[in-house]
C-alpha cells in the first residue's frame, strides 16, 4: 500500500510541476487572451466563457500552480542548502590552509629581496 502512495505522490508532483511550467508560458497567455475575446465575436458564448474562467481556471489552475511552485521551491531550497554546505566546507579548508601557512611562515625566517626594476624606454644609442 505504501508503494502505491509513494507512486501517486510522485505522479502528482510531476503533473503539478509540468502543468506549472506549461501554464507559465506566453502561449498560455495568448490562449487565455483568445478565450476572453471569444464573446466579443460570438456573444452567445459569454456565459460559457464566464463559467470556464470562474470555475475551471480559478478552481483548478490556481491550486495546481501553487502545488507546482511549492515543489519547485523545495528543489531550489535543497540545492541552496547543498551549495551552502559545500561553501562552508571549502571555507573551513581555506582557514586550515591559512593557519598552516601562518605557522610555517612563523617558524622560518624568509628574506625576500626586491626584484631588480627594469627600466622601460629606448636604449641609448652608442
Amino acid at each position: 500500500m505504501e508503494k502505491y502512495i509513494k507512486t501517486a505522490r510522485k505522479f502528482n508532483r510531476a503533473v503539478a510541476v509540468k502543468a506549472t511550467l506549461a501554464i507559465g508560458t506566453m502561449w498560455c497567455v495568448y490562449a487565455f487572451a483568445l478565450l476572453v475575446l471569444i464573446p466579443v465575436i460570438v456573444p452567445s458564448t459569454q456565459m460559457v466563457i464566464m463559467y470556464i474562467s470562474s470555475s475551471f481556471l480559478q478552481l483548478v489552475f490556481l491550486p495546481l500552480i501553487m502545488v507546482g511552485q511549492a515543489v519547485l521551491s523545495e528543489k531550489s531550497e535543497k540545492r541552496a542548502q547543498e551549495d551552502h554546505e559545500t561553501l562552508l566546507k571549502e571555507f573551513r579548508e581555506l582557514k586550515q590552509i591559512h593557519s598552516d601557512l601562518h605557522a610555517i611562515l612563523g617558524q622560518e625566517e624568509i628574506i625576500v629581496e626586491p626584484a631588480p626594476v627594469k627600466k622601460r624606454g629606448r636604449k641609448p644609442k652608442v
